[in-house]
C-alpha cells in the first residue's frame, strides 16, 4: 500500500508536468493547432485540476469532498475519446492533403512536360519535383549511352559533378541496371551492395538507407531509369513509389516527344535547306494554284524574288500565248493521271522566254481532296538545242551515207560516160552537129563528177590531205576570184586576223569552203550589199556552248557576213540539208551550205550562224588550231 505522502509525492509531480506541458503547448503551439489544440489545453488542464484536487485534499488543505472523483475524473474519458477522434480526423486529413498536393504537383508537372521540348530540360523538372515531393536527399536519372551498353547520369539532385560523371552502370547489372532491363522498380536495403560502386559512394556519403530504381519506360521500350535514396529508417512507402512511377511514365513521354520535336525539326531543317538551295525550279500552289512555296531554284530561274509571287496564281511562269495550252491539256491531264511532265514554254521576269521541263504532281490527302500541287523546272532550253543539234548531225549522216552509196555506184556510170563520149567526140570531125552533141555529152558528164565529188565529200569518203593551212591565205586566194566573178556593185571586204594562228586541214576543201559561204552570200544580195570576210584567233573552252565538244585550247574563227536578204525561219533549220534550196533548179543543187558543213566536220570544227529577214547572214566557223 503506497504511504500517503508517498501519493502526494506522485500527484505534485503529475501536476508539475502538467503545468510545464499546458505552457509549452501555449508558448508553441505547433504542430498542433485549431481543435485539435483546443481539446489537448482541456485535458491538460482537466487533468491539472483533478491533480490539484487529489492534492490538495491529501494535504488538508481542501476537506475531502471527492471533487476529483465527482467531477474531474468522469471527464477525463471523455475528452481524451474526443482527442483520439480528432487525432484520427486530423491524420486522415493530412493524409489526403498531402495526396491531393502531389497529385496537383504531378498534374502541374505534367503540363508544363508537355510544352517542353528539350530532354535535359524534362529530366531536370522531373528530377527536382521527386525530391521536392518526397524530401530526397539524391534523385538522379539515368539514359542508355547511344553507342554502348551502359547507363550514364543526365541530371540529378544531391550528387557532385565527379560522382555523377564516374556513374557508368551496365545494362542487367546492378539495381539500376535490373530496373532498366526488366522495366519493374526495384529498391534496396543495403545500397552498398546493390547499387554499382559510384552509386554506393555517393549513398554512403549522403547517409542513405533505402535507394530505388524506377524504370522510364515508353511502349516497348525503356527511355532510362530514375535512382533516388532517403536516409529515413523505413522502406520507400506504396504510395511513394507510385508517385515515383507516375513521374517516371510521364518523363519518358515527355522526353520521346522532345527527341521526336528534335528529329522533326533537324530533319525539316535539313530537307528544307535541300530544297531551298536546290538547283532545279520547286514551287509548291495550293488547290486555287496560288503560290505557297518558291524556293532559289526557281527565283535564279524565273528572276523572281519569293516574297513578290508567295500568294500570286502562278500562270505568270508560262507567256501569255501559252497559258491556254496549260489551261486546256496539261490541267485536265493532271486531272486525270495526277501527274503530267514534259517541255514548255515558259518566260522569266524580264520577259525572256526559255524552254523548261516541268514535272508536275497533284498531292491529295487521305480522302482524295487536293491539298497541293508540287512543281519541278529546269531550264532545258541549251539542252533542246542540242537535241536539235544532233537531230540535224544524225540526219546529215543518213542523208550523207545515202549520198555516198549513190555517189560511189554513179561515178562509176560517169567513168564509162566519160570515156564513151571522149571517143564518140574523137572519132566525130570537128564541126558537125554530132560532134557538139558528143562535147555536149563530155561536159554534161563532167558537171555529174564534180556533183559526185561533193556528195563524196558530204559522205566523208572522199580523202582529204591533212596539212598546215593559213585561212588568211585561203581568203586571199578566194578574194581575187571573187572581185574578178561576181558582180561588180558587190563590196568586198576582208579582215584578215595578223599573226593568225592555222590549222591543219585541206586546202583545196577550205577554199570550196569560203567560195560556197561566198556564193551563197551573192545570191542572197542585191546591188550594193556588202560581203565580209574575217579570220581570227580565239581560245576554245568549256563555258561557250557553241566551242562544246571541241578540245579547249587555241582556235581560229572564220566569219562571212552578207547584208542580203537573211534567210526566212521557216528555211533555217534545212538549211545544211543536202539537196534543199530555195534557188531555181538552174541556179543551185542544194549541196553548197551541206558540203561547208561535211567539211566543217571533217576538220573536226563547227558551224553556226545568224539571220534577220532583210538585213544579212552571219556564218562563223570555228576551228582548231594546230599550235
Amino acid at each position: 500500500m503506497i504511504p500517503q505522502w508517498g501519493i502526494i509525492v506522485l500527484d505534485a509531480i503529475g501536476v508539475a508536468a502538467l503545468l510545464v506541458g499546458l505552457v509549452l503547448l501555449l508558448l508553441r503551439p505547433r504542430p498542433f493547432g485549431g481543435p485539435m489544440r483546443l481539446l489537448l489545453i482541456a485535458v491538460i488542464a482537466v487533468s491539472l485540476f483533478d491533480s490539484a484536487a487529489n492534492l490538495l485534499e491529501w494535504s488538508g488543505v481542501l476537506p475531502e469532498a471527492d471533487l476529483s472523483e465527482d467531477f474531474f475524473r468522469p471527464m477525463l474519458p471523455i475528452l481524451w475519446l474526443f482527442l483520439f477522434v480528432v487525432a484520427l480526423e486530423r491524420a486522415d486529413r493530412d493524409r489526403l492533403r498531402r495526396s491531393y498536393d502531389r497529385r496537383t504537383a504531378v498534374h502541374e508537372l505534367a503540363l508544363q512536360l508537355t510544352v517542353s521540348m528539350e530532354p535535359q530540360a524534362i529530366m531536370a523538372e522531373v528530377v527536382e519535383a521527386a525530391g521536392r515531393l518526397l524530401d530526397l536527399p539524391a534523385v538522379a536519372i539515368t539514359t542508355p549511352h547511344p553507342e554502348r551498353r551502359e547507363l550514364a547520369v543526365r541530371f540529378n539532385r544531391g550528387l557532385f559533378a565527379a560522382e555523377a560523371d564516374a556513374m557508368t552502370i551496365a545494362v542487367g547489372q546492378g539495381l539500376i541496371g535490373a530496373a532498366f532491363q526488366h522495366r519493374i522498380p526495384y529498391q534496396t536495403a543495403n545500397p552498398a551492395e546493390d547499387l554499382d560502386p559510384g552509386c554506393a559512394a555517393a549513398a554512403k556519403r549522403l547517409g542513405i538507407t533505402h535507394a530505388i530504381a524506377v524504370p522510364l519506360p515508353f511502349r516497348d521500350a525503356t527511355v532510362g531509369v530514375l535512382w533516388a535514396g532517403h536516409t529515413r529508417d523505413s522502406a520507400f512507402a506504396d504510395e511513394d513509389v507510385q508517385l515515383l512511377q507516375t513521374l517516371c511514365a510521364h518523363a519518358a513521354v515527355a522526353i520521346e516527344n522532345a527527341r521526336l520535336y528534335e528529329r522533326t525539326v533537324e530533319s525539316e531543317a535539313k530537307y528544307r535547306a535541300l530544297v531551298e538551295n536546290a538547283q532545279t525550279a520547286i514551287i509548291v500552289v495550293d488547290a486555287y494554284r496560288n503560290v505557297t512555296f518558291w524556293n532559289r531554284g526557281a527565283e535564279e530561274l524565273f528572276g523572281w524574288p519569293a516574297d513578290e509571287v508567295r500568294g500570286r496564281h502562278v500562270e505568270f511562269v508560262y507567256p501569255e500565248d501559252c497559258r491556254a495550252d496549260v489551261v486546256y491539256t496539261i490541267l485536265p491531264t493532271m486531272q486525270r493521271e495526277g501527274s503530267w511532265s514534259g517541255e514548255h514554254a515558259a518566260v522569266r521576269k524580264d520577259g525572256s522566254r526559255f524552254t523548261a521541263f516541268f514535272s508536275l504532281a497533284r498531292v491529295l490527302d487521305a480522302e482524295g481532296n487536293l491539298i497541293c500541287t508540287l512543281a519541278l523546272a529546269s531550264n532545258v532550253t541549251e539542252l533542246v538545242q542540242l537535241r536539235e543539234q544532233l537531230f540535224q548531225a544524225q540526219k546529215m549522216e543518213t542523208l550523207g551515207a545515202l549520198a555516198g552509196g549513190i555517189a560511189h555506184d554513179f561515178s562509176n556510170l560517169l567513168t564509162a560516160i566519160l570515156g564513151a563520149a571522149a571517143l564518140l567526140r574523137d572519132a566525130l570531125p570537128d564541126g558537125t552537129d554530132d560532134h557538139e552533141s558528143a562535147v555536149a555529152i563530155e561536159q554534161a558528164a563532167q558537171r555529174g563528177s564534180r556533183l559526185v565529188r561533193q556528195l563524196m565529200t558530204i559522205s566523208r569518203r572522199q580523202p582529204a590531205g591533212r596539212e598546215t593551212v593559213n585561212l588568211n591565205d585561203i581568203i586571199n586566194e578566194a578574194a581575187q576570184l571573187i572581185q574578178r566573178t561576181f558582180p561588180r556593185d558587190m563590196t568586198l571586204v576582208t579582215q584578215p586576223a595578223g599573226d593568225l594562228h592555222t590549222i591543219r586541214g585541206d586546202p583545196s576543201q577550205m577554199h570550196q569552203v569560203v567560195m560556197n559561204l561566198a556564193v551563197n552570200a551573192r545570191d542572197a544580195m542585191d546591188g550594193g550589199d556588202t560581203l565580209t570576210i574575217t579570220t581570227e584567233n580565239v581560245t576554245l573552252n568549256a563555258d561557250d556552248p557553241f566551242a562544246q565538244g571541241l578540245k579547249a585550247g587555241h582556235g581560229v574563227a572564220l566569219t562571212v557576213t552578207d547584208t542580203g536578204h537573211g534567210i526566212p525561219p521557216e528555211h533555217q533549220p534545212h538549211i545544211f540539208e543536202p539537196f534543199f534550196t530555195t534557188k531555181s533548179e538552174a541556179q543551185g543543187t542544194g549541196l553548197g551550205l551541206s558540203t561547208v558543213y561535211a567539211i566543217v566536220a571533217q576538220h573536226g570544227g563547227r558551224i553556226t550562224f545568224a539571220t534577220e529577214t532583210g538585213k544579212g547572214t552571219t556564218f562563223r566557223i570555228l576551228l582548231p588550231a594546230s599550235r
